[in-house]
């Protein structure tokens, strides 16, 4: 939960209390037989991965403005909390007004796009960095063509350190910003919500800013995500598998 303070490392905050854990914290389910579960610490490790990878390799951190242009899925959510810890902001396009995600809309341009898409992106910001992201659970590269310059999330993220040491934040700092400008959030208004009590599931099609949300509502208490995908349907079986208590 935020606090008055005027500077703090919000996304170290709410994954610290997870980080020892090996009780599952997030569980995707994607095409028929997929399913992925992360541990606290397992989450953390590749947030912490993603976040040395795009502070090094990117220069990420306060002003650095990420279009994060991916379904919600366990390594965009990883993706997400990793641009949070560096203090760089968020941007997500906008399903609800029909913004496409290759659009800046009123947001302004982004300095680093990631995507599943990497071509389109490269063709719609010309002047972004470009990194893929493959959403096979097994992929360790990126199956299609890359545009020049561009970085493959999946062949590179394991290379790098497993532990992040996050600057402060200011908590004015823009976090998240929907790119049509209906939404914009600093980091005290993204963080400093309420704990959510019990495991909540988020079905297909559900926006990534949701996503994200509901994520930081569920950890910053105790609860877990479970996240479908695309490809994955609500059925009886996962709901008391996974002991779901709400559907947000």
């Amino acid at each position: 939960m935020a606090t008055d303070t005027d500077s703090l490392d919000f996304t170290e905050r709410l994954l610290a209390r997870h980080r020892g854990s090996a009780a599952p914290l997030l569980t995707w389910y994607g095409d028929p037989g997929e399913r992925v579960e992360l541990s606290g610490h397992v989450f953390d490790n590749w947030v912490a991965k993603s976040a040395n990878l795009l502070s090094e390799e990117f220069d990420a951190g306060p002003g650095t403005r990420v279009l994060v242009d991916v379904p919600a899925h366990w390594k965009s959510l990883a993706i997400g909390f990793a641009v949070l810890a560096t203090g760089a902001e968020i941007l997500v396009p906008s399903a609800a007004t029909g913004v496409p995600a290759g659009s800046a809309g009123s947001a302004g341009e982004p300095d680093l796009v990631v995507t599943d898409d990497p071509l389109a992106a490269a063709e719609a910001h010309p002047q972004a960095e470009i990194m893929a992201v493959a959403l096979g659970a097994l992929a360790l590269s990126f199956p299609g063509a890359l545009p020049s310059g561009a970085l493959d999330y999946a062949s590179e993220v394991r290379g790098f350190g497993d532990y992040f040491l996050a600057d402060p934040v200011p908590s004015t700092a823009p976090a998240l910003t929907v790119v049509d400008g209906s939404e914009a959030l600093d980091y005290s208004g993204l963080f400093g919500v309420d704990a959510a009590e019990g495991t909540a599931l988020l079905g297909p099609g559900a926006d990534y800013s949701v996503a994200l949300r509901v994520a930081i509502r569920q950890w910053n208490g105790t609860s877990p995500l479970v996240l479908l995908g695309a490809g994955a349907t609500a059925t009886q079986r996962i709901l008391d598998d996974e002991r779901v208590l709400r559907r947000p």
